[in-house]
């Protein structure tokens, strides 16, 4: 089954209002994959997930709160991709990053240096734009789509080289050094 993690909690500008559409229409079509969701939950968002839950059986929505950051790291081996619909403009979106660096293919929106990040690399076709959640409900519907999980390791693998890249290279170190001179 298609596995997906979301670790923003229920935050609004971290985009849980888009995840909750997202999901609405991922159940409506029928669409059949698992959301494992992380972080802080108010009970009111609990009892939409658990409505989601219950209306949809194709979804597979899982609430584990907050975790441990190895707990995290082993949810990142199980899960396809990352979802990332923040509408903030993080400079840098942690993440994404963490994300990256473990494999797993993020979706997420343009917003901040989530473009800094990923343009360039396989994962840049997963970007979507900012409070667009038609846009994220297609980007989880290319993946699916996939039908090959090998492929979709791959492109993870690959954004994981990209990523290390541009945080290890010499010119970004030249880059955040000029910037606390100047």
């Amino acid at each position: 089954v298609p596995s997906f993690l979301y670790v923003g909690g229920d935050s609004y500008v971290k985009g849980f209002h888009m995840l909750l559409q997202t999901l609405r229409e991922l159940g409506r079509r029928g669409v059949k994959a698992r959301f494992i969701l992380t972080n802080t939950y108010r009970q009111k968002s609990l009892e939409k997930l658990k409505r989601l839950n219950e209306k949809y059986e194709n979804l597979e929505i899982l609430v584990a709160g907050r975790l441990k950051y190895e707990e995290v790291i082993e949810l990142h081996k199980k899960t396809w991709a990352l979802i990332f619909p923040s509408i903030w403009e993080e400079p840098l979106p942690y993440a994404v990053v963490e994300s990256s660096l473990h494999g797993t293919l993020p979706i997420a929106s343009k917003a901040g240096g989530v473009k800094e990040l990923i343009v360039g690399s396989q994962a840049e076709r997963f970007l979507f734009s900012p409070g667009k959640f038609n846009e994220l409900v297609d980007k989880i519907l290319m993946i699916i789509s996939s039908k090959d999980v090998n492929e979709v390791l791959k492109m993870g693998r690959s954004i994981r080289n990209h990523v290390l890249q541009l945080l290890v290279s010499k010119e970004s170190e030249y880059r955040l050094i000029r910037g606390f001179v100047e």
